[in-house]
């Protein structure tokens, strides 16, 4: 079963794989964009200037996805679990809220050029979201991140994407705010043992 984990920087989503991952099936942990990449420094801008900049960097992101996806789908046919650390979602997500912010009309070409690459999406998406205080607060303990990342403002839009725009096929949102990693992680095995049945029965297509 594949499941993917989302939310803004600082909400949890690192802390709870590893927890879930010990619960899993010989697992395999697809990390983030950041450390999959093969160069870092080559990642665009989070925050593009114009809307071609932004789709411009939407390709450099794919090219990357590329390289998860075909780890992720090796260890699903090998009957193993698959944990996404970020999906094709958050290209969008992200994608969504600096248009929203900087007035880019750029979702429906966005969102074409997701779907054409033929993306790997997950059996279940865990979207985790936390106070701002709270997101602040894990923030200013991980120096350098650039603010975007989880300023409120830039939240509420990449949130909100996924509560009506979102490509996965099953989604669920989890608080992180207080629960500590192991409470959350609980509540996401529930989740996950409830639509791993679903799965079995009949597993939906990857893309749309």
């Amino acid at each position: 079963m594949i499941t993917g984990y989302e939310g803004v920087s600082c909400t949890g989503k690192t802390s709870l794989i590893a927890e879930v991952a010990a619960a899993g099936n010989d697992p395999l942990v697809v990390p983030c964009y950041y450390h999959a990449a093969p160069a870092p420094a080559l990642l665009p801008n989070p925050v593009a200037a114009t809307a071609s900049e932004q789709l411009e960097g939407l390709a450099v992101l794919l090219g990357v996805e590329e390289r998860r996806r075909k780890a992720a789908e090796e260890a699903d046919a090998e009957g193993r679990d698959v944990l996404l650390d970020r999906t094709v979602d958050t290209f969008l997500a992200h994608t969504y809220a600096i248009a929203q912010l900087h007035g880019h009309l750029i979702m429906d070409k966005a969102r074409q050029l997701v779907c054409a690459s033929a993306p790997l999406l997950p059996d279940l998406t865990i979207v985790l979201h936390a106070d701002p205080a709270v997101l602040a607060a894990r923030a200013a303990r991980r120096p350098g991140m650039p603010t975007v990342f989880y300023a409120p403002e830039f939240t509420r839009h990449f949130e909100a994407y996924f509560h009506h725009q979102a490509l996965t096929p099953r989604c669920i949102h989890l608080d992180s705010s207080r629960p500590t990693t192991r409470e959350l992680a609980s509540a996401a095995l529930r989740h996950i043992t409830q639509a791993r049945g679903a799965v079995a029965a009949h597993r939906p297509r990857r893309t749309r």
